[in-house]
């Protein structure tokens, strides 16, 4: 029992940090899309950003729904 409720606390857990980054990825797109990134970032940096927070995307979606296989 006490293994089913620390399961389901790391589930709602990884999902809470997938929403956290998807916000985030939706940032960098607004920012791309408006050309706002201009003023905060320089072409590189903005780019390098964006593919981090790509890739930590894709890690927290492989370990929410690999939660919810289990």
């Amino acid at each position: 029992m006490d293994q089913k409720l620390q399961l389901r606390g790391t589930e709602d857990l990884a999902r809470k940090w997938h929403a956290l980054v998807e916000r985030r990825r939706a940032h960098f797109a607004d920012l791309y899309d408006s050309g706002r990134w201009r003023k905060y970032y320089r072409e590189q940096n903005f780019l390098t950003q964006m593919r981090e927070t790509t890739r930590m995307s894709d890690a927290w979606t492989r370990v929410v729904n690999g939660a919810s296989a289990v």
